[in-house]
């Protein structure tokens, strides 16, 4: 069997959706729409944006569903959001 390196299966920080730390909800989701326009070609779809805290260090990461919880506060009331963590 083929041994495969994490650098080969990584995706390069440059073509990461990034934002300050100081960034606002509807920021994050701009960012990740460029992403997603930017590397079309790409097999994957961007579905995180990283955050970038001083010295320009990644602090965090944030997923579609913490931006759709920032946007919702009642969000988890919905419904059982344990059952759409896969499909997010």
């Amino acid at each position: 069997m083929k041994t495969i390196a994490i650098k080969d299966l990584m995706v390069p920080l440059e073509e990461y959706a990034t934002v300050p730390d100081s960034a606002t909800p509807y920021e994050a989701v701009l960012a990740l729409e460029e992403a997603q326009e930017k590397f079309l070609h790409l097999p994957y779809k961007h579905r995180a944006v990283l955050v970038y805290g001083p010295k320009n260090r990644i602090v965090g990461k944030l997923s579609q569903l913490d931006i759709i919880r920032a946007l919702e506060p009642k969000y988890g009331e919905m419904g059982d959001i344990k059952s759409c963590r896969g499909s997010v």
